[in-house]
């Protein structure tokens, strides 16, 4: 057997890639512990990240980024799952059709789809605020809960839905009791990614949100407008230390689920 030697150009690639995406974030948790965030000589101090927790500037967006990015995770994930539960029972030509057009929000640029929200909120009359944020948010957040939902769906035995209506259980039953017991992990797995891209949305919350409503990217956007806020590096240490617990906790539990089915 030959052992397989690492190809020195491709490892050469992504250790620089891995470099140039992480070396930014490195340094912007440095600049939160610095007195003069642009002076590297400066000293330690937790200054910022005090200024920051006494800021009420910041809370409010962070607020409602946090209660947006949950409305339309939770919209998107019951827009998602139904669809992809219900298109799966259909034909198969209506489906690729109707997958097709599932997809256009995640092909069309962010900006198109940003600004057909908001010319046809305008018609419609539906004032801009919190509410249109979130449909804007859950219209292109439920075309990945939908494809998610769509490849959960296809792992699962169809004898057992089946099994289940052969002993008389009706279909709203066959779904309550067999169906989302074995896609909760997806229904999850969507719920976070679409809280993810909700949150950090930019361009369709600038055409979607008018004055009523600020989330934390259009804040940060209008301070660094005006110039570079110290406050902005304890927000994003925080958001960094969130994201990576996040991630942490997941990997241990994925780590905990793999013992458990060893074992």
């Amino acid at each position: 057997m030959h052992k397989h030697r690492p190809n020195l150009f491709v490892t050469s690639v992504f250790v620089v890639a891995v470099l140039f995406l992480y070396i930014p974030l490195f340094y912007l948790i440095l600049q939160a512990f610095l007195v003069d965030p642009m002076d590297l000589h400066s000293g330690f101090s937790f200054k910022w990240i005090a200024k920051f927790l006494d800021s009420g500037a910041l809370w409010g967006p962070l607020q409602n980024s946090l209660l947006v990015a949950f409305s339309s995770a939770a919209l998107s994930v019951t827009v998602g799952t139904a669809g992809a539960v219900g298109l799966t029972r259909s034909r198969k030509e209506l489906g690729v059709f109707i997958q097709t057009l599932i997809m256009l929000p995640i092909l069309l640029p962010e900006v198109i789809t940003g600004l057909s929200l908001l010319l046809f909120f305008l018609l419609i009359k539906i004032p801009l605020g919190f509410t249109t944020v979130v449909l804007a948010h859950a219209s292109f957040s439920a075309s990945f809960v939908y494809f998610i939902m769509v490849e959960q769906l296809r792992k699962l035995d169809p004898q057992m839905g089946e099994a289940a209506l052969d002993l008389g259980a009706p279909p709203e039953t066959v779904f309550w009791k067999v169906t989302l017991p074995n896609i909760i992990p997806g229904i999850l797995g969507g719920f976070l990614l679409a809280f993810t891209l909700s949150f950090d949305d930019f361009l369709i919350s600038f055409f979607t949100s008018g004055a009523a409503v600020t989330t934390l990217p259009l804040k940060i956007y209008s301070l660094m407008r005006t110039g570079i806020s110290p406050e902005l590096n304890g927000l994003s240490l925080l958001m960094i230390v969130l994201s990576s617990t996040l991630v942490l906790v997941l990997l241990s539990k994925e780590k905990t689920r793999e013992w458990v089915l060893k074992s």
